[in-house]
């Protein structure tokens, strides 16, 4: 073997040398299994894996002659696999130490069973270890180089160490080489889509509309659409009669994906989803615009369809977006174009999704296009225990028992219920047994109970929220609290007051109604035990946000400047920057804090009422606030000052 076939590769020097490092950080002592990923844009796992299996079995031969003992081989320390769609394997009998490579951000750390591991190892290449693994492979570099060759991928890496040019030189040539391939991928694509064979039907498989659970308006509206499509079908109405668009909003995971493809289900609709960010990535403006007319052009061509447009709220105010407003103005325009415009949408169901329907551009919302909008909430008890069902694939009305979980599972979204089932018939299968009603409440994460102290606290915060908001003419959906929680969460939510604001004019009064509202949990508290915590954090800076915006981004302070700012990190940098702004903003807080704990005070009565039935029951309805405030103290409302 010549000198050449015995050296390392330059990537594997640097692969062993990161490993070494990994080692050494767990010693010798670890036990369990770690996922270790490796950089995915400049590297690949494979790369890594001979490397880190040699230098397992070099320390592991040392161990084997310094730790025998009458001639037993003692167990591995380490083994090392590449992490595969498989995931991960439990039960290693061999060594006590099990890690698996991956790139970062690869599929296969999707995989259920990662969750699993005892932990995540990220490896970002080591500049210092480059220059090392150089000098390895008979290379002296700098500093600066090898920051340089950290940012190439492998291949490009190992020619700029060989050739004879500065990295530096190499490196702009990697830049060029970078264009150049992104030129001919562009052009494949191109010549791939014109010889793409047209597509068929896809109807999605999977739950119906009829047996979802938990979605109120959303499904009888869906319902409703579902007889019309048939109709349609029939030729018994024509399209114009039918209900063709809906705006659903609602927290993350309360299953408005969901309720899309079940549609599509139950009216044996093809289905076509896109989301604003995956449009975004088609490229610029004009990509961005073509992928958006091709999914609407494929929900024509395979109509009737369900077209899901996710992340709509991507899709802001035209006249309040950032310095970007022209380019959104352009997008904004396209998709209103693809709505009702030219383009003929016969045929096309329209789902828009969103989290934050407050910052949807109007436009999309008037009559003809998405002007139905249904709040879709986390599910109730009943449904909750339905939806559970559902996954678990057990009868909810059977002596299964999970009428014991309906508190254990507050405050859950269908999402979250998916995944407890999901974990529960796992339990049942390394048990090796039918489903049981243990394997459910394994599932669940532990949670510790929560003191009566903090309990009070958290009602009495929560309750203030609520009983400004519904002073101020907002409707109060329910109010919770969670009376224990997950210690492995870090600022889990403690409790809610669910408020959708009063519809009318969006003036400054009803702006400040809003910082009111925010300020309302912070006030009961300072009413009732003299100050506050810590847990207003995130009310005051949503405060501080709303009251900036209406003052610098909407013209309702002492200027009509405006650079229509509305996102947190512009209206944090206005503040910063200009001390006056951040001192009428502070006048306005306090203004509104003195309000909202002036609403409290004259409904004191209520106020405690509410408290102690929130405490007792952990969750009351919007009526119960409501009749609370009626029967104590009706008031005058107060206006804005």
């Amino acid at each position: 073997m010549s000198r050449f076939d015995s050296r390392p590769s330059f990537e594997s020097a640097i692969a062993r040398l990161h490993f070494i490092n990994v080692i050494t950080t767990l010693g010798q002592g670890a036990s369990g299994t770690y996922i270790v990923t490796v950089p995915d844009e400049t590297t690949e796992a494979e790369k890594w894996l001979r490397p880190a299996l040699a230098y397992i079995q070099a320390i592991q031969h040392v161990s084997d002659i310094e730790e025998a003992v009458d001639g037993e081989k003692p167990p591995a320390a380490y083994d090392v696999a590449l992490l595969t769609s498989d995931g991960i394997f439990g039960g290693h009998t061999g060594p006590r130490c099990m890690l698996y490579i991956t790139e970062a951000r690869h599929e296969d750390l999707g995989h259920p069973s990662v969750r699993l591991a005892d932990g995540v190892i990220e490896i970002d290449l080591d500049p210092e270890l480059v220059v090392q693994a150089a000098k390895e492979m008979g290379h002296g570099i700098s500093a600066d180089d090898a920051q340089l060759l950290v940012a190439m991928p492998w291949r490009h890496r190992r020619l700029a160490l060989l050739s004879p040019r500065p990295i530096s030189e190499s490196y702009e040539l990697h830049l060029l080489a970078l264009e150049a391939e992104e030129a001919v991928k562009v052009a494949e694509n191109l010549k791939a889509e014109r010889r793409a064979p047209i597509a068929k039907k896809r109807v999605p498989v999977g739950t119906r509309l009829e047996d979802l659970h938990g979605y109120g308006e959303a499904k009888a509206w869906g319902l409703e659409v579902v007889r019309d499509v048939h109709d349609y079908l029939a030729e018994t109405i024509a399209w114009e009669d039918l209900d063709g668009g809906i705006l659903l909003s609602g927290p993350p995971g309360c299953g408005k994906t969901t309720f899309a493809r079940a549609l599509a289900v139950s009216a044996d609709c093809h289905f076509v989803a896109g989301s604003y960010s995956q449009w975004q990535s088609a490229g610029h403006q004009g990509d961005m615009l073509k992928a958006m007319r091709a999914a609407f052009e494929e929900a024509k061509r395979f109509a009737p369809s369900v077209l899901l447009i996710d992340e709509i709220d991507g899709f802001v105010d035209r006249d309040r977006a950032n310095d970007s407003s022209d380019y959104m103005r352009g997008v904004v325009n396209g998709v209103l174009e693809l709505l009702d415009g030219s383009f003929d949408r016969t045929g096309v169901i329209v789902v828009g999704a969103t989290n934050n329907p407050d910052i949807v551009d109007p436009a999309l919302r008037r009559a003809g296009r998405l002007d139905r909008h249904v709040v879709i909430g986390l599910p109730d008890c009943e449904a909750r225990l339905a939806i559970l069902a559902q996954h678990l694939g057990v009868d909810k009305d059977t002596g299964f028992g999970l009428k014991a979980f309906s508190r254990h599972t507050e405050g859950m979204s269908g999402a979250d219920l998916e995944r407890l089932a999901r974990d529960a018939r796992r339990l049942a299968r390394r048990d090796g047994t039918a489903l049981k009603h243990a394997h459910v409440c394994r599932a669940f994460p532990k949670r510790v109970k929560r003191t009566s102290d903090e309990i009070r606290n958290i009602a009495v915060h929560e309750i203030g929220h609520a009983v400004v908001a519904a002073v101020l003419g907002a409707s109060i959906r329910e109010v919770a609290i969670y009376k224990d929680r997950d210690p492995t969460v870090k600022d889990a939510v403690a409790g809610y007051a669910a408020v959708e604001a009063r519809t009318g004019l969006r003036d400054y009064e009803w702006y400040a109604d809003r910082v009111a509202h925010a300020l309302g949990g912070m006030a009961a508290e300072g009413m009732l035990f003299g100050a506050h915590g810590d847990g207003v954090v995130a009310d005051l800076s949503e405060a501080t946000n709303v009251a900036t915006f209406a003052l610098v981004s909407l013209g309702m302070g002492d200027t009509l400047v405006s650079d229509g700012n509305r996102d947190p990190a512009a209206l944090a940098a206005d503040r910063q920057f200009d001390p006056g702004l951040r001192r009428r903003v502070d006048e306005a807080l306090q203004v509104q804090a003195n309000r909202a704990r002036d609403i409290l005070e004259r409904n004191r009565s209520a106020v405690e009422e509410l408290v102690e039935v929130l405490i007792l029951r952990g969750r009351i309805d919007g009526d119960v606030v409501n009749e609370a405030i009626r029967a104590n103290a009706p008031v005058q409302l107060s206006l804005a000052v």
